[in-house]
């Protein structure tokens, strides 16, 4: 619960405390505050970020770089060598990593190449997080695949085609939120439930992917527990071969994550395990085996292919292979729109928002490490702009990739170059590497897979959450539970649902406190203070939120209780004192209670007194006439807590009057341009 914190200014002999003054017109803010307000200014520059950045880019490398273009850079300075090895070897890391994707979507390979190139260009072109890399990811790959089963797309062919509509239909979504500035709809994602979220997605995930690392032939189903079911039931059927292979690269990738987790030497020299390997970061072995570590699925798709190739030639063909990928170079078509379409538009709406987070989450955490802006709501352009042109090249949904924006930082990925550099890799592989891919075993994809699902599982955090808020533990349970029973879309859509019930229910059942001064003269709960002194004639209430016609039913029962408490106690108690400081605003219902609540306590031959109130409060006051019926029915305004206390002692209610109206004239001068303070 947020306590009250003291409101100090100079005493007033007549009104208790020192009123706003006003001499003449109110003063304009300072251009500077008007900043703070209003925000920052639409500039159309702003929606191609290069115009920006690649001048500057240009003015550091030839060393005359100006003094706004060191600021905007922050802490990263623009670096053509760090562009140029890390969009490299990102490259390297994406091409295994965009062919599990479709797999994983249940597409076919070569749909995870056609994802990873136009994306990356486009995003070059309008993204402002300047080390972040787009692309085919776990979670996006999962809710596509989800998407296409749930509409019957079994074929390769109308997969593809399903795929390329589905992309299509999340950038219209992103470029609408982008344009209409909607950037602030992922807040009603609480953090309970995404964690939530992708741990069943992770579960899901890596459950879809066993059947490739065990060598078990099953149908895909649209169910988890469908597709657990099965692989009990055919677990007798293990290709000993493929679980080897399989489960051996996935050891190796969970063994290089955890050693790069390890910590500093001297965790690693205390460690039972890690002190037999490489601990001084400045030495070549240390520094050889972090760059395994770091294109640990490269090096996995490598041995992968050396062990089938191994394989073949030692006479094991129960190992599958990817075998025809059927690709002749990338695709130029028009999605196609049919009967199925509509059905693909909520799971767009969903691919969008997740997407977006999923960005925001990753590439605005790097950005603010390295202290840079960027425009959220300019990434939702960017985004919808890249899968609307990834649609007509026959990719599937991207978004920003957490493992491949990771590694780009650390190679020295300064600027959006790195990620169209990127897709020259994916280019050199579409027309020369696919012949290679073809003879790829499936259960070395499958690891990156699974390796990547367990990374997003965070099962301590049910824990955490359960320890803070059991409302919100519930939540997750429900959203865990639904995702796995139905889909993740059924389950995220479960937690959102769940999470504006119980914010709703907050804002109906907000903290009300009966306050008593302490020792530094603050009001606060008695509950928690319960040496609080009660004042002489009067109860100070306290509500923590703005008053709205969801709450005004509470809070007036809750004074009335107050009141009929306190009299009883002392039968002098004349006045119920409301402290408005946590009160934001209100609605006309929230006007009507306060008169109302003025009624009631008149009849009771008590009177209420509203303190400490806040510019918005007074405004709606104001235009609603609630301060003219709070006055006629002995009620009174106060600017703040002094003056309350004053007119409970018998003080001039005519200064406290006055401080208001203050308050309320600099409000209108607010409101009619002169861009005063309020109070």
């Amino acid at each position: 619960m947020a306590e009250i914190e003291q409101f100090e200014v100079e005493q007033d002999p007549e009104a208790g405390m020192e009123s706003p003054k006003t001499e003449g017109e109110v003063k304009p803010v300072p251009p500077e505050w008007k900043e703070v307000y209003g925000g920052s200014k639409f500039a159309v520059s702003s929606l191609f970020p290069p115009f920006t950045w690649l001048p500057a880019y240009v003015r550091y490398a030839k060393g005359t770089a100006t003094s706004g273009d060191i600021e905007r850079m922050g802490e990263l300075p623009y670096s053509m060598k760090g562009d140029l090895i890390a969009g490299l070897t990102v490259g390297l890391m994406l091409v295994p990593q965009c062919l599990a994707f479709a797999l994983l979507a249940g597409l076919p390979i070569r749909a995870g190449l056609y994802s990873s190139f136009a994306p990356l260009v486009i995003y070059a072109l309008l993204g402002t997080l300047r080390q972040l890399q787009v692309g085919p990811t776990a979670l996006i790959s999962l809710l596509t695949g989800q998407a296409l089963d749930a509409v019957n797309l079994l074929g390769d062919e109308e997969r593809l085609s399903g795929a390329c509509t589905l992309a299509l239909l999340v950038g219209l979504v992103s470029l609408l939120l982008g344009v209409l500035r909607f950037g602030f709809v992922v807040d009603f994602m609480s953090h309970s439930v995404m964690s939530s979220f992708c741990t069943a997605s992770g579960v899901i995930i890596a459950t879809s992917q066993l059947k490739h690392a065990l060598g078990i032939s099953i149908k895909r189903h649209k169910y988890w527990w469908q597709t657990a079911y099965d692989l009990c039931k055919h677990l007798p059927e293990i290709d000993a071969a493929t679980a080897v292979l399989g489960f051996t690269l996935l050891a190796m990738l969970t063994f290089f994550k955890k050693w790069k987790q390890a910590g500093n030497e001297a965790k690693r020299s205390k460690s039972l395990l890690w002190r037999f390997f490489p601990k001084n970061k400045d030495s070549c072995a240390f520094k050889s085996m972090k760059m395994c570590a770091d294109l640990s699925s490269v090096l996995c798709v490598i041995l992968g292919w050396v062990w089938g190739f191994i394989y073949r030639e030692a006479g094991i063909t129960s190992v599958r292979l990817i075998e025809d990928s059927e690709s002749n170079g990338f695709l130029f078509l028009l999605p196609s729109f049919d009967s199925k379409t509509p059905d693909l538009i909520v799971p767009a709406v969903m691919i969008a928002v997740v997407g977006f987070l999923e960005t925001i989450a990753v590439g605005g955490k790097m950005a603010n490490e390295k202290r840079y802006s960027y425009d959220a709501n300019q990434e939702l352009l960017a985004l919808g702009a890249a899968n609307v042109g990834g649609a007509f090249m026959g990719a599937f949904p991207i978004t920003g990739g957490f493992s491949r924006t990771a590694v780009n930082a650390m190679f020295g990925a300064s600027s959006p170059l790195s990620g169209a550099l990127t897709s020259l890799v994916v280019v050199i592989a579409v027309y020369s590497l696919m012949p290679v891919v073809e003879l790829l075993p499936l259960s070395a994809l499958a690891p990156l897979i699974i390796h990547g699902a367990i990374g997003v599982t965070d099962f301590k955090a049910f824990i955490t959450t359960f320890k803070g808020n059991k409302l919100d533990f519930l939540i997750m349970v429900a959203t865990f539970l639904v995702s796995l029973g139905l889909t993740v879309k059924e389950g995220l859509i479960t937690g959102v649902s769940l999470s504006i019930l119980k914010l709703t229910y907050e804002v109906a059942m907000p903290n009300l406190a009966v306050c008593g001064q302490v020792e530094d003269g603050t009001f606060r709960d008695v509950r928690y203070y319960p040496e609080g002194r009660m004042m002489p004639k009067c109860v100070v209430v306290r509500m923590d939120a703005g008053l709205s016609f969801a709450n005004t039913r509470r809070l007036q029962e809750f004074c009335m209780r107050a009141m009929a408490a306190a009299s009883k106690a002392d039968s002098s108690v004349s006045h119920l004192i409301l402290d408005c400081k946590s009160i934001n605003g209100t609605d006309m219902t929230g006007c009507e209670a306060i008169e109302n609540l003025a009624i009631s306590l008149e009849k009771r031959k008590k009177s209420l007194v509203l303190a400490n109130l806040k510019a918005p409060l007074t405004k709606a006051m104001f235009a609603a006439g609630v301060d003219k019926h709070i006055e006629a029915h002995s009620g009174h305004l106060c600017w703040n807590m002094g003056q309350a206390l004053a007119l409970v002692d018998g003080g001039d209610p005519a200064a406290a009057k006055k401080s208001v109206h203050d308050l309320h004239s600099r409000v209108q001068s607010s409101a009619q341009g002169k861009q005063c303070l309020p109070g």
